[in-house]
């Protein structure tokens, strides 16, 4: 009867590990590509291939023709065009599904290492599943996410007195980093923190009572430390970029406009279950922090920096989610002795094939191909609207809105786009502007990229589109219901008066079409 109750409990355990990791599936595995970046990053990927080089200059939109402009994340860009050239756009659903999976085996352990109750595992790592999920695209952040896991278990580690010989791998691991994402400057901030905290510990009077396990005192830990730090910050330079990379990091850090015009960095709006799931995890970790008389600087130092990135914009809430589970799990460790194995002992097999199985049940019954991912993209860009602009060979200048320019740059690359989602290359004041003209802002008709456009493929329902209706300077040459195509008229229009025939404000177009 013992050895009948162990094995029910070993396979509900089983079962529920292979739930955990079938949990991203379920929402990732969709028919539909919907980042509007990862069409640009597509694009670069193809061009360095095709021309074996970097690019020195901006190759993709008209502003940045002759440019200067730094391809930062040329190794992500080239590895998933090499995907999506073997598997398709299917390689764009694998690229994020596997990416999710190797961070939850990232955080399965850190959990795992640190907490003896297998519920506690469980459900510390659903919570951080859920309230990453926001974060769960075919994006570079994605590895970013992986690779500052890997440097939070790193310095737990040695924070603790471990030490495993596969940690001075961890340099090549920047290496990579930095030719992936800029975002490595998170990582070596992390590693930066956990060097100068046995300091603060040791001198700052209110964290002196700490019990760290790594103080200044036991210098072999605090050594290796530094040492790796070194090397990581020394592996970042190995880039095509070399110093230079760093001043991106300066330029990106002060264009503060896009806090106001880019969803991903305008701060939490709570109005999903993720915003909660994250503020759940913040507030029990404080509450821990709270509660304990003796704390050490790394942890309060690296909950403060966290919370004010991840308020501040939300493509920051993986760092406050991973910042809180790092208290979390040091709490539970403080608590008890014993630790339980990731997953049930042996079971690691039977865990795997339950996933895989779980996965092919979803790819079956959503019918993911390629056709089915094409017709629904279809209805989120202007897949049939470039289709037509490609038909027709119009040659441009073409003017197109900001969340459309990375598709646009893709689907027709020999026609530079006006607007794209690289802010580093067009500016806060351009990209205001030409929001402010979709939206049919007072002085619409002033848009210089407007005014010399030829050829123009707008969103069905923006404001602009029911304003160029009525311009005589343009015609409708395509309408789906997605997209509208705009042709420049051929008729000259340059002697009529344009407040003869032009309403100022929407809602006078509207009157007026109406």
């Amino acid at each position: 009867m013992v050895w009948l109750g162990h094995h029910e409990e070993t396979l509900r355990r089983t079962v529920l590990v292979a739930i955990l990791y079938l949990l991203p599936a379920v929402w990732i595995l969709q028919p539909v590509v919907l980042d509007p970046d990862i069409w640009w990053h597509l694009q670069t990927g193809k061009w360095i291939t095709e021309h074996g080089t970097l690019p020195a200059t901006d190759p993709f939109s008209a502003y940045g023709e002759g440019k200067p402009w730094v391809a930062y994340s040329w190794l992500f860009e080239i590895s998933m065009y090499g995907l999506v050239q073997l598997c398709g756009e299917r390689g764009i659903l694998l690229y994020t599904l596997v990416g999710v999976w190797l961070t939850m085996l990232v955080l399965h352990r850190i959990i795992g290492t640190r907490c003896s109750d297998f519920v506690c595992i469980s459900g510390l790592l659903a919570v951080s599943v859920v309230a990453l999920s926001k974060m769960f695209t075919p994006r570079p952040w994605l590895l970013t996410i992986l690779f500052f896991a890997i440097t939070l278990e790193v310095v737990l580690s040695l924070r603790e007195g471990k030490h495993f010989r596969w940690f001075w791998l961890l340099p090549f691991a920047y290496g990579v980093w930095a030719n992936i994402h800029i975002q490595f400057i998170y990582g070596l901030g992390l590693l930066g923190l956990a060097c100068v905290a046995p300091l603060v510990d040791r001198y700052v009077p209110p964290f002196k009572d700490a019990h760290a396990t790594m103080t200044t005192r036991r210098f072999p830990q605090w050594e290796k430390l530094i040492g790796l730090t070194v090397l990581c910050a020394l592996a970042t330079l190995a880039t095509p970029y070399h110093v230079r990379l760093y001043s991106i990091v300066i330029e990106l850090s002060v264009q503060t406009g896009m806090w106001e015009y880019t969803q991903e960095m305008q701060a939490p709006t709570f109005r999903t279950v993720a915003d909660w799931a994250m503020l759940a995890m913040f507030s029990f970790a404080l509450v821990w922090l709270g509660r304990r008389r003796a704390r050490s600087s790394f942890e309060v130092l690296l909950m403060c920096v966290a919370a004010a990135s991840a308020f501040r914009g939300q493509r920051d809430i993986w760092f406050l989610v991973l910042a809180s589970l790092a208290v979390l799990v040091l709490q539970q460790m403080r608590e008890s002795r014993e630790h339980v194995s990731i997953v049930p002992h042996g079971r690691l097999v039977l865990v795997t094939l339950v996933v895989v199985a779980g996965v092919m049940c979803i790819l079956g019954y959503r019918g993911i191909s390629e056709a089915k991912i094409h017709e629904n993209t279809a209805k989120v860009y202007p897949i049939e609207a470039a289709a037509f602009v490609e038909q027709q060979r119009y040659t441009g200048p073409l003017y197109n809105h900001f969340d459309w320019g990375g598709y646009l740059i893709w689907r027709l690359p020999y026609l530079k786009v006006a607007m794209d989602g690289r802010a580093n290359i067009h500016g806060d004041d351009r990209i205001k502007r030409s929001i402010t003209t979709w939206t049919g802002g007072p002085d619409w008709k002033e848009d210089p990229g407007l005014n010399e456009a030829q050829v123009i493929i707008a969103k069905r329902d923006v404001a602009l589109a029911a304003l160029l209706r009525l311009d005589p300077r343009f015609r409708v040459a395509y309408e789906d219901q997605v997209a509208v195509v705009f042709a420049r008229s051929e008729r000259r229009t340059e002697s009529i008066p344009s407040s003869t025939f032009l309403p100022s404000t929407v809602a006078e177009a509207l009157t007026r079409t109406w």
